[in-house]
């Protein structure tokens, strides 16, 4: 059975950030309740860059 929670299937990666304040700010944008802040950032590309995406 696949699924992310599978403990024999699934792996902790330690994730550290330099700026807690952007980052906190960035969280609430994406998990907030207001859905046209979060589609302008997505739209906007803003802070995505390949290099930087686990894919």
């Amino acid at each position: 059975r696949e699924t992310t929670m599978d403990p024999s299937r699934r792996s902790l990666r330690r994730i550290t950030m330099t700026d807690a304040e952007a980052a906190g700010n960035i969280f609430d944008l994406l998990m907030g309740s207001e859905v046209a802040p979060r589609k302008e950032f997505i739209v906007a590309g803003q802070g995505l860059s390949s290099a930087h995406l686990d894919i």
